[in-house]
């Protein structure tokens, strides 16, 4: 499976099992869809992998390894240019 399409894939598995922002999975899925945005494959892969450890109570308690909203939200300005 290509990176880009596991990214969709998983975005839509964390939106339907971990409560994923439907924001954030609207931005994840237009990346996915668009090569320019996703040529890095790098920043492709830490995406992938924040939305794997994505928790919605990322940052309270005992949550440690988890990844918030914030951080996605910050990788998806980074591949667009704005961070």
């Amino acid at each position: 499976m290509e990176l880009l399409d596991k990214l969709a894939e998983t975005a839509r598995r964390q939106h339907e099992e971990a409560d994923l922002p439907a924001s954030l999975l609207k931005e994840i899925l237009e990346i996915a869809s668009d090569p320019a945005l996703g040529r890095d494959g790098k920043l492709v892969e830490l995406l992938l992998e924040q939305i794997e450890a994505f928790d919605s109570y990322a940052g309270a308690g005992c949550f440690g390894d988890a990844v918030s909203a914030t951080t996605i939200q910050a990788t998806l300005d980074r591949m667009r240019g704005k961070g």
